[in-house]
């Protein structure tokens, strides 16, 4: 009785091992993103007015363009329904510097995806207006 026990202990223990090595393998890449190229198209937001009270749209776009010429990250609200925080790439700033002019307006961004403690982000590398 004590062997199939223990045997029993050791499966269920394999058996946990086995099943959190595949969750965490399969949400790692989720979580961070690897630096992955995408292209995303959505609507140019100052972060600082979307996430304290939601405003986005062509209604808020002055206010925008103040905040973000301000310093103020600047995010997408992807056709997706996800919002991403928009990078400088330090080695080519003038596609995100670009974004500067494009507030409230639907552009199309290509670049780098990461996510960091929930965040996600894409570095930009190329930008146009849809």
């Amino acid at each position: 009785m004590k062997n199939s026990t223990s045997l029993y202990s050791r499966l269920g223990v394999m058996l946990l091992a086995v099943l959190c090595f595949a969750y965490f393998s399969t949400h790692a890449s989720e979580t961070n993103g690897d630096g992955e190229e995408i292209n995303v198209s959505g609507e140019v937001l100052d972060m600082s007015c979307f996430m304290a009270s939601g405003a986005k749209g062509e209604g808020h776009k002055g206010c925008a363009e103040k905040c973000i010429n301000n310093g103020m990250p600047i995010g997408l609200l992807g056709t997706d329904g996800k919002v991403y925080l928009l990078v400088e790439d330090h080695k080519n700033a003038d596609p995100y510097q670009s974004l500067k002019a494009l507030a409230a307006e639907n552009v199309s961004v290509t670049g780098k995806y990461f996510v960091r403690n929930g965040m996600p982000a894409i570095v930009i590398g190329k930008v146009k207006k849809a």
